[in-house]
């Protein structure tokens, strides 16, 4: 399993994110592709992000609830 910091998550372009009531939330599918793993097991809220210059509704998450959804896996 790759490891996972959220400063490099922060810090990454590639992966699309919003700060929602103090809290940063991640694109599950950008997180996805990030890490080559199944994400499906995320808890996830849909928040709007601009994407490519529009705005769409994705699914999201927390680093912590990330986090928890991949220990699952192991």
């Amino acid at each position: 399993m790759k490891p996972l910091l959220e400063k490099a998550l922060l810090k990454d372009a590639s992966i699309h994110k919003v700060q929602f009531d103090k809290e940063w939330f991640y694109n599950l599918d950008d997180i996805a592709y990030h890490l080559k793993e199944d994400v499906s097991d995320v808890d996830f809220i849909h928040l709007p992000m601009m994407i490519d210059e529009q705005q769409e509704f994705v699914k999201c998450a927390t680093f912590e609830d990330i986090q928890r959804g991949r220990k699952e896996f192991e």
